[in-house]
């Protein structure tokens, strides 16, 4: 879910979009990309507000968004003090910028999108979004680990160790995946994970710098081929169904599709604003625009109601089941809630910003982290 934390939905595609584009045009008629050549929403905050607020505001509406859930300080304080103790065992330093803000993703994550689940169950979602999300940074910044990282497959298959705390932390999170799931669906976690370390990597390879962008569109159905590769959202998915509480893959196996593109699209809508305003478009929305020579606020709708008819066909199948119903229910309600209480994505400037309800419990990891300093 979290590129951005994790499931950020940038991607290098619009890149190759942007430094070809010119390109392209050359091999259209004149006129051949009207909506493409509109005013910059980036530089009308306005007009940018205008076009998300309404499509937010419609999506939480749609999905019955009832506010960010209530937290209970002795479930803070058991996810807190098991993600630290693990977190010492895999031995990543968390005194770090990018580790601390991993950290808190990954309890907030824990705690907001799986209320029901054992604190081991919340633990392991903690803990994946914490190393992932410094995977995702390090690896594109950092030519050494690039090359480390380039041979994890390779090292994971053939049983081998890998060369530093992060990646190995990894790995042992793969293989502790058989503990907490069903074999099949543990499997599918561990495929969904090696895809999100692979487009990483796939990210800084030359083949994909250097792609041609094929004139007219042809290439249509590759920001969604790396949309999904990119997003861990079927480990996301799976996520929602430990198998000690969750025995019964048959009640929920048929939502995993839409599971997933729900986990990657809704995200895509709600933080484009905060992208946009940015100066950010290296994102889905923009990929999409790009392939398909819509205007952005078509294509944000577009994805929103797209996103709205997954998650309605989940709800169809899960009617009637329960815990299952609940577990998904809750780990919607979650997802909205990091958004809508995440200053980062800028919410507040809708008027869909909520407090978070980790707030109160900052002193909590404040302690924790000063414990490391010590």
């Amino acid at each position: 879910m979290y590129r951005h934390g994790i499931h950020s939905s940038s991607s290098p595609w619009s890149r190759l979009m942007g430094r070809l584009l010119s390109t392209l045009k050359g091999f259209l008629t004149p006129g051949a990309l009207p909506h493409l050549i509109e005013d910059d929403l980036s530089k009308n905050p306005k007009r940018l507000a205008a076009v998300c607020r309404p499509v937010c505001q419609d999506m939480l509406e749609q999905l019955n968004y009832p506010g960010a859930p209530v937290l209970k300080a002795e479930s803070v304080e058991a996810l807190l003090e098991y993600m630290y103790r693990r977190a010492v065992e895999i031995g990543v330093p968390l005194n770090t910028r990018i580790s601390a803000k991993g950290f808190r993703l990954g309890y907030a994550e824990g705690l907001l999108a799986h209320p029901n689940h054992s604190v081991e169950a919340q633990g392991y979602v903690g803990l994946f979004t914490w190393l992932v999300v410094q995977y995702d940074d390090i690896v594109g910044q950092n030519d050494e680990m690039m090359e480390e990282a380039t041979l994890f497959h390779q090292r994971f298959f053939n049983g081998e160790k890998q060369p530093n705390n992060l990646l190995e932390g990894i790995a042992t999170l793969l293989r502790e995946a058989h503990d907490h799931y069903d074999p099949v669906l543990a499997n599918q976690l561990q495929i969904s994970v090696l895809k999100f370390l692979t487009s990483n990597l796939l990210e800084r390879h030359s083949g994909f710098q250097n792609m041609r962008v094929t004139p007219a569109g042809a290439g249509v159905k590759f920001p969604d081929f790396y949309r999904d590769m990119s997003g861990m959202n079927v480990a996301y998915a799976v996520f929602c169904y430990p198998k000690d509480q969750y025995p019964d893959v048959g009640a929920f196996l048929e939502a995993i599709p839409d599971m997933a593109r729900f986990i990657d699209i809704s995200n895509d809508v709600l933080s484009f604003y905060k992208e946009e305003l940015g100066g950010d478009d290296r994102n889905y929305i923009h990929n999409r625009m790009e392939v398909s020579r819509k205007s952005i606020p078509v294509v944000l709708q577009e994805t929103s109601d797209e996103a709205i008819a997954c998650a309605r066909r989940v709800d169809a199948i899960l009617k009637g089941r329960g815990i299952y119903a609940q577990s998904w229910n809750d780990s919607v309600r979650g997802y909205m809630a990091m958004h809508t209480t995440n200053v980062r994505y800028r919410l507040d400037d809708l008027g869909l910003g909520e407090v978070h309800p980790l707030a109160p419990f900052e002193h909590k990891i404040g302690e924790l982290f000063e414990r490391i300093e010590k």
